[in-house]
């Protein structure tokens, strides 16, 4: 299981209705009644956008050309299975069953912060994921 600091409160049980709280870090953007849209990731975790960056991600696959199939499949993963849920007045969030299945999550989960949105992982699929070292850093402006 990934490594668990005192300063890192990225882990967070999720309730018995399937109810997880959104860590303070994340949720600084977002409000109460505010919609976000989960989906299944490209690994094994959920994919968690804002309303306004599922509309930016929906106006960029808009443009993508009918007649390509590897494409239109690749939209099919990323819309197929996407759900909306609302955030509720503790900060939390109901993950959906299929959502929660398809990334292993059970008891507890691990958020990542990425550039336009949030990824929610079963702890241990994410050191798993870590641990490969699959990290390409000459790719990244830092």
């Amino acid at each position: 299981m990934a490594k668990r600091e005192k300063r890192n409160n990225r882990f967070h049980k999720i309730d018995e209705k399937g109810r997880v709280a959104i860590p303070a870090t994340l949720r600084r953007n977002l409000t109460f009644g505010e919609r976000l849209v989960l989906t299944k990731g490209f690994e094994k975790c959920i994919y968690a956008f804002s309303e306004k960056e599922w509309k930016a991600l929906m106006q960029r696959i808009q443009d993508i050309p009918l007649v390509d199939e590897k494409k239109r499949n690749a939209t099919r993963y990323i819309m197929g299975e996407a759900e909306e849920v609302e955030i509720d007045l503790q900060g939390r969030i109901l993950l959906p069953g299929h959502l929660m299945e398809y990334a292993g999550i059970t008891k507890e989960c691990y958020f990542v912060r990425m550039p336009r949105w949030f990824e929610i992982w079963n702890p241990e699929e994410y050191q798993k994921m870590v641990d490969r070292k699959n990290i390409d850093f000459e790719e990244l402006p830092i």
